[in-house]
């Protein structure tokens, strides 16, 4: 098991990551660095906390001692003096590695016992340690908030997933853990998609563009492009799995569209998100994917310029295998312009293009069970001038046709449609 993995699975180090400490595990070893302490001339210098890992199974077990070792000096009180009791020249110097030699060991036992885990442990020493170093310097913490660094085989994320822990999501978020997840267009809608997605333990995203990025496209996406990135003329694929290379593996970029010659390499995928324009490719896609049960969800952003300012609407459109009836029978989905060009128009604005991303990502998640879903709605329209939120073919809507449950719509509800 990697060392990020025990990190992940042992309550009592996931809290003191929660904490702030900088955690890891080296040969066996747990290794505590930035630990504050004063030295011999009352000066704050940084050391580690040094001590062998009880284990059982895939999680840490009870310290079986209370020998604490440190690297990097020896502790003093604040005025450079040996703290009473702490340093003990009998107990063994342990070494994780060449450059992680004790200079010195503790040996100090709580007074009600054994240490129950090495949370306590480690805060009871750090409160020896670090103490005399606030009391000269306020700012000497321990709690820096280092990342831990992951290996290949330890999930997507580069370094540890401290969220969802301390937000308490765990579970919910192992949901999200799909094995592979499409987008289809990389644009604005798109590469906000990927922004969102990319925090989702989702073991693949494959991404599929044939444009390549260009200063437009710098205005209506996350992040900030620099002009060398501009003038590199990458493909919008590549430069967006370099980008979130950083902070997560399995970004598989493709440098083409889809169309029906290539449609097949999607029909595996666990969930599609589409962010294209209309045109046969899009109709091609969608009638692929409603035949072979992949669930997708398509949006749609629909602005122009009136007297008044940019105004319009934005779409999303959700389909799962138990429920396609709503997407060829009503027309919610446009595939040429002149068929319905609510959503054909060029004009696209950054914050728009995200709440687009946002409201298809909360959908999806609803459905894969992150969020409560009361109305499990499939079909979703913001109108940008009233500020309103349009549900449609919701759970309780037997069909698109007979629903007494279902508000009056307004009346330009139509034309969106």
């Amino acid at each position: 098991m990697s060392g990020s993995r025990l990190v992940r699975s042992s309550q009592d180090l996931v809290r003191l990551m929660q904490d702030g400490y900088a955690v890891r595990i080296v040969n066996g070893f747990l290794v505590v660095n930035d630990i504050p302490f004063v030295d011999d001339a009352a000066q704050v210098q940084r050391g580690s906390f040094l001590c062998p890992l009880d284990l059982s199974g895939d999680t840490t077990a009870p310290p079986s001692t209370h020998v604490m070792c440190f690297v990097g000096g020896v502790p003093r009180d604040k005025d450079g003096q040996p703290i009473d009791g702490l340093v003990n020249d009998g107990v063994e110097r342990w070494s994780a590695s060449p450059d992680l030699t004790a200079t010195c060991g503790f040996s100090q036992k709580k007074p009600t016992g054994n240490y129950t885990d090495f949370h306590e442990k480690v805060t009871y020493y750090a409160a020896m340690v670090s103490g005399p170093a606030q009391a000269v310097d306020p700012d000497a913490t321990p709690y820096t908030f280092k990342p831990v660094e992951t290996d290949e085989d330890d999930g997507v994320f580069v370094f540890v997933d401290t969220y969802s822990s301390r937000a308490g999501i765990t579970e919910l978020n192992a949901l999200l853990a799909l094995d592979k997840v499409v987008i289809i267009g990389l644009g604005g809608t798109g590469s906000y998609l990927l922004d969102l997605l990319a925090k989702t333990p989702a073991v693949t995203l494959h991404l599929y563009d044939g444009d390549s990025l260009r200063s437009h496209n710098s205005f209506r996406a996350p992040g900030a492009a620099s002009i060398d990135d501009l003038r590199a003329q990458m493909k919008k694929v590549e430069y967006y799995e370099h980008m979130y290379s950083a902070m997560r593996r399995g970004i598989k970029p493709h440098p083409i569209n889809v169309t029906a010659e290539n449609v097949s390499e999607i029909l595996d995928a666990n969930f599609v998100f589409l962010a294209m324009d209309t045109g046969p490719d899009k109709e091609t896609i969608i009638k692929a994917l409603t035949a072979h049960g992949v669930p997708f969800i398509d949006t749609g952003v629909g602005l122009s310029r009136d007297c008044n300012g940019v105004n319009g609407q934005i779409r999303i459109t959700t389909s799962t295998p138990a429920r396609t009836e709503h997407i060829e029978r009503d027309g919610l989905i446009s595939y040429f312009a002149g068929d319905d060009a609510e959503y054909d128009t060029n004009l696209q604005v950054a914050e728009l293009n995200a709440l687009t991303a946002n409201l298809a990502v909360l959908r999806y998640k609803k459905l894969l069970g992150f969020y409560a879903d009361n109305e499990d709605e499939r079909h979703t329209v913001y109108a940008l001038d009233s500020n309103d939120l349009h549900n449609r073919y919701g759970a309780f809507e037997a069909n698109a046709e007979e629903d007494s449950r279902e508000e009056p719509l307004p009346p330009e509800w139509d034309d969106a449609l």
